[in-house]
């Protein structure tokens, strides 16, 4: 979904934007809510204290409804779009997108595109509910609530020289990547299972288990065939 942020639109896509759509309504209101973590102790002599923790993290929630005809609240989009409404292929994406094990990421843009005015977070589908009304044959009407999702994995520590002292410092975070990884790929010229495994699960030692899952000898690691699939392990997130 490589599509230029428009005002007045949402949008929701799922393995880093592969796939992904505009909501054809927008909702008359949306509650977005972040609580405090603050805890309360008791000092002796002193009495309770309250000390500030990280905040909660943010959750987004909103009704709204996919119709099945293009009525004048449709956004502009979908209204010009010579292609028919599917209710029922949002119901099926955000269904199966909700038990993927990966996060969507949830665009809102207001009156303006600026980056004030933009909220674009990874999220994961908290809750969706759905329903039918009588008179309106063929709309389905939803309740959604995300919550933020924070990407988390192990800080690597690197040593740095500040004024002429060699310090260890957490490495910077890399850009989260929101693709939902491979299950298999397939040799291609020049392949190795330690590139392969640099390629595909972001760290060249895995090759060994790469090896194992597929039964390969050491014999056949420096002649791949070609064209052969392999099984991937997991991806460490």
């Amino acid at each position: 979904m490589e599509e230029e942020i428009r005002p007045y639109t949402m949008t929701m896509s799922w393995n880093n934007g592969a796939e992904g759509w505009y909501f054809p309504v927008l909702p008359e209101k949306m509650t977005v809510k972040r609580s405090g973590a603050g805890k309360d102790y008791s000092i002796v002599k002193t009495g309770k204290i309250h000390t500030i923790e990280k905040p909660e993290l943010l959750t987004i929630s909103f009704d709204s409804v996919f119709p099945a005809n293009k009525d004048p609240y449709v956004i502009e989009k979908y209204r010009r779009s010579p292609l028919p409404l599917d209710p029922q292929k949002h119901v099926r994406d955000i269904e199966r997108w909700m038990h993927s094990g990966y996060p969507i990421r949830f665009v809102y843009a207001g009156s303006k595109t600026d980056q004030a005015s933009v909220v674009s977070l990874p999220m994961t589908i908290e809750s969706f509910e759905r329903w039918e009304e009588g008179g309106s044959p063929g709309d389905i009407f939803f309740s959604l609530t995300l919550k933020e999702y924070v990407f988390y994995s192990a800080k690597r520590i690197v040593a740095v020289t500040e004024n002429g002292e060699t310090v260890l410092q957490p490495e910077p975070p890399a850009r989260p990547d929101e693709r939902v990884p491979n299950e298999t790929y397939t040799v291609r010229p020049g392949d190795y299972l330690y590139k392969i495994a640099r390629m595909e699960l972001g760290d060249s030692s895995r090759w060994r288990e790469i090896q194992q899952l597929n039964g390969i000898s050491d014999a056949e690691l420096d002649k791949l065939q070609i064209g052969r699939v392999l099984r991937l392990p997991p991806k460490t997130r």
